[in-house]
């Protein structure tokens, strides 16, 4: 029996997914400019003609948190295809109240690989007389905390299939490798480091996924759009604040584990601070929209 591949992809548990939902819609607050311009942009190669709802592929759709705060945002009907890799995931979502907004949603067990072929599926009722990308699709792809997680190489293919399929993209809270915790200690720089590092194992993208994205985007003539959405935790999170050092201190550990000892009574020192709500931190995030070239 051999180990397991510590750089292989982990599967992201329910319990995460639903105890960190309210620090991501608090936090997708300041993405609401970014919103408006592809609101805009969509009303725009729609046309006055145009009834028919939006087509939204969501990477990485987890148990939907990004279609329940995204959907009732959008002023316009919509249709979505949820994308990832767990199957029980998906089902959780499916099984869930209907959104308002969504005029209908499916599920397909895929990764970030298949988008081409996905979007070339729903190409059926392009103009297939139109010469190269369709800018004017009415559709976009999404994500939230996804892009971090993926390769250099990975998010240079996702951004050439949006590229090639002239697709808007909405990519949601990707980490940037700040943790900023009040009050401080001696440990928090040094550690914050390790992690960012964890975040870099098999050569995933972590803190540097938004700008590479931009530069690869940008590069392909899209309009490219940051703005910054961090946690801003305080004691009323204190349960997500504990899960989320204890997660963080074991993350540690894995790139270096002489710091056994010293992560121990820092993790006990801020759990203690957490549990009497004196802590405040604030996790760096960052929202980026792209919008393809009109043809």
């Amino acid at each position: 029996m051999t180990d397991a591949d510590p750089d292989a992809p982990r599967p992201i548990s329910s319990d995460w997914l639903s105890l960190r939902r309210p620090a991501d819609e608090a936090a997708r607050q300041a993405s609401q400019p970014l919103l408006a311009d592809l609101q805009n942009f969509l009303a725009e190669i729609r046309g006055t003609d145009h009834t028919g709802p939006v087509r939204i592929f969501d990477l990485g759709a987890g148990t939907g948190a990004n279609q329940a705060w995204l959907a009732p945002q959008l002023a316009l009907s919509q249709r979505w295809t949820l994308i990832d890799h767990d199957a029980d995931l998906l089902d959780h979502t499916l099984s869930a109240p209907p959104v308002d907004g969504v005029a209908g949603t499916e599920a397909v067990v895929a990764g970030i690989e298949d988008l081409g072929q996905i979007l070339d599926a729903d190409a059926g009722t392009a103009d297939s007389a139109v010469d190269g990308p369709a800018p004017d699709r009415h559709r976009f792809v999404t994500c939230s905390a996804l892009l971090d997680l993926l390769t250099p190489d990975q998010l240079r293919e996702l951004c050439a299939t949006l590229a090639a399929t002239g697709t808007a993209a909405l990519f949601s809270l990707s980490v940037t490798g700040v943790m900023d915790i009040e009050p401080a200690d001696p440990l928090d720089e040094r550690l914050n480091d390790a992690f960012n590092r964890h975040q870099n194992r098999g050569d995933r993208a972590g803190a540097q996924a938004v700008d590479l994205t931009a530069g690869y985007l940008a590069d392909a003539n899209f309009t490219v759009t940051t703005v910054d959405t961090p946690w801003e935790l305080t004691g009323n999170h204190a349960q997500l604040i504990h899960r989320f050092l204890s997660d963080r201190a074991d993350a540690v550990l894995e790139v270096d584990p002489t710091l056994a000892g010293e992560v121990d009574r820092w993790l006990a020192r801020r759990s203690e601070q957490a549990a009497a709500g004196s802590l405040r931190v604030t996790i760096g995030h960052r929202d980026l929209l792209a919008l393809p070239p009109r043809r």
